[in-house]
């Protein structure tokens, strides 16, 4: 089952053709909280702690973990995987007052309704039930990628947006508790560049440098009123502002593209909470690519990126 609220309609395959899936939604909360004016302010040294890092490897049949507990405080997640496909981990907190059973067929339903005024009700059940801190969309051509957060203690979920199912949550669910802080010296975490999301209007936007590091350290800061996602496409050498938007203005239309400008599968940071940051790190091929997200526009329920979410930047 490919209920992934949070990934494209698998953009382009070999053949330049869409395999329709689902779409999610997003909410409230946030791992380390970063002001507004951060976002708009020049990349420089930042001295975030680094804690205990986790060794996560997702796969279609599951989601293997170095460990499930830690303590509060600092924590990387570091995401790898050994299939072609994408395998998109997100981290979440469920509402004290939602269990698993019940998010997992509310996200089925976000993911797989056609008839609109389920798939709204279902959004905003699952906006509601969970906190959403941000995860690794990895491929085995990606490489690992690894996402930092300050988490307090409590309950969490990793869920692997391709594989969760509430016929077999095995598969695409596993749990990590976080316990009390150790009081222990901690490292900084490596120089970032920020990336924000944030509406402009009715519009979507990306707050970031044109020229970023291939292999960098990111701050991303989701400035937008709804859950949203950094995800970076492979370029073509056809790829600019005119191709782009043909291409995108198609897939709203639910037509077949003229031209595909971008190739293979994205990576990147997965779902993100308004008003929520991460740091996450990977290390791509140099050249160009498009930076978009694929999360659902609450109101229209047209992927933001067909709206016109999505930036075309070069990685060096």
């Amino acid at each position: 089952m490919h209920a992934t609220p949070s990934r494209p309609d698998s953009l382009a395959d070999g053949k330049g053709r869409l395999a329709r899936r689902g779409m999610l939604a997003g909410l409230t909360a946030a791992a380390v909280l970063v002001p507004a004016a951060t976002a708009s302010a020049a990349p420089r040294q930042r001295r975030h702690p680094a804690g205990p890092t986790i060794q996560a490897v997702a796969s279609a049949t599951g989601i293997e973990l170095s460990t499930q507990a830690v303590p509060a405080g600092p924590l990387t997640l570091s995401v790898s995987t050994s299939e072609p496909k994408q395998q998109p981990l997100g981290l979440i907190r469920l509402r004290p007052d939602t269990d698993l059973d019940t998010f997992l067929v509310h996200y089925k339903t976000a993911a797989t309704a056609k008839d609109p005024a389920v798939r709204r009700t279902a959004l905003a059940q699952i906006d509601s039930e969970a906190h959403y801190f941000g995860g690794a969309a990895v491929t085995s051509a990606s490489g690992t990628v690894s996402v930092s957060w300050i988490l307090a203690p409590g309950t969490y979920h990793l869920i692997n947006y391709t594989a969760a199912d509430p016929a077999r949550p095995e598969t695409g669910i596993r749990e990590l508790r976080v316990g009390p802080p150790e009081h222990r010296p901690v490292q900084p975490w490596a120089p970032t560049q920020v990336i924000a999301p944030y509406d402009d209007g009715a519009d979507g936007r990306f707050l970031t440098a044109s020229v970023l590091p291939a292999k960098g350290t990111f701050q991303v800061v989701n400035h937008s009123a709804q859950l949203n996602e950094v995800m970076l496409y492979k370029a073509t050498a056809e790829a600019d502002a005119e191709t782009v938007t043909a291409c995108m203005e198609a897939l709203r239309q639910g037509k077949e593209p003229a031209l595909f400008p971008f190739t293979g599968l994205p990576t990147g940071l997965t779902p993100l909470s308004p008003g929520a940051s991460a740091v996450f790190s990977l290390s791509l091929e140099p050249g160009r690519y498009l930076m978009t997200s694929f999360i659902s526009n609450r109101t229209t329920l047209t992927k933001r990126a067909f709206e016109g979410m999505w930036r075309l930047v070069t990685l060096r």
